[in-house]
């Protein structure tokens, strides 16, 4: 059983925001867009899967997630949850950053969890109410009032992240540790060629316990998560430099201009020159 509140649409831009109350388990999910994300817990308990290692995320806990960073997220031991997912476009907020560049610093920081006090809490509660409340009814100036409510919360984020610190919290255990470890290797050498029982060895673990537990804690299968961050690295380069597609392609590892075409497509929804095309090369 859930309640839920929803604005916008999740796979488009600009601007998404969803409240949910879940009473049992949900499904794992798992993403890699375009779009910013902030994620507030107000109860319950998730585990939570942010660039090179998992987090247990408790109430009160705000999450923040770069653009085409990958994120899963699933059930901890604790059944049921209630929270907020934002997801917002760069357009959403340009002309905003260029008078304040640093709005979006809290989405660089080293930690993407902000455990927050009950006081700091309330602040965000009530931003997060008053977003919810335009999400419910298209009310006059409606697109404007969420605009500058998300610029507050990202003012508040920005600037907790300037004056608190922020550290990561504990890994769940050893095991989310050693993972956490391979990740990091992976993220460093995706463009070369990786194989299961190679890297079983180097980290003195079983093959098939490695790829078991690779899953259930990062929320990708070994294969799908190497492809997911060769294409990751594809899409900076494609958006930031005029390296032509096929370079590009050996460069992040893949083995053909074929294979690196159909990977793409079917993780971004469109063509590696679409891709370009839809990006300002800066």
């Amino acid at each position: 059983m859930s309640r839920t509140v929803t604005f916008g649409n999740e796979d488009e831009g600009p601007f998404y925001f969803q409240h949910i109350h879940r009473s049992g388990p949900f499904e794992r999910t798992q993403h890699m867009h375009e779009m910013y994300e902030l994620y507030y817990l107000y109860e319950g308990e998730r585990m939570y899967f942010i660039r090179d290692r998992s987090y247990l995320i408790l109430p009160g806990d705000l999450v923040l997630i770069d653009r085409r960073e990958l994120h899963a997220t699933s059930d901890s031991d604790k059944l049921g949850h209630a929270r907020v997912v934002i997801n917002f476009a760069d357009s959403l907020v340009e002309n905003a950053t260029d008078e304040a560049p640093f709005l979006l610093n809290a989405f660089q920081h080293t930690s993407p969890v902000l455990r927050l006090d009950l006081p700091t809490r309330r602040i965000v509660e009530d931003l997060l109410g008053k977003l919810m409340q335009e999400a419910r009814e298209p009310l006059l100036g409606q697109a404007f009032a969420i605009r500058q409510y998300l610029i507050e919360l990202l003012l508040f984020t920005a600037r907790f992240v300037r004056m608190h610190p922020v550290t990561s919290p504990e890994h769940v255990s050893p095991l989310h540790r050693k993972i956490s470890t391979i990740v990091r290797y992976l993220n460093a050498h995706y463009a070369e060629t990786v194989r299961l029982e190679e890297l079983a060895e180097r980290f003195e673990i079983s093959p098939a316990y490695l790829s078991r537990m690779f899953k259930e804690i990062t929320g990708f299968s070994l294969v799908e998560y190497v492809s997911l961050v060769r294409v990751q690295e594809a899409q900076r380069l494609l958006a930031t430099t005029k390296l032509k597609v096929i370079v590009i392609a050996e460069q992040v590892g893949f083995g053909s201009l074929v294979q690196f075409g159909r990977v793409f497509r079917q993780m971004t929804k469109m063509t590696p020159l679409r891709y370009r095309q839809s990006t300002v090369v800066r």
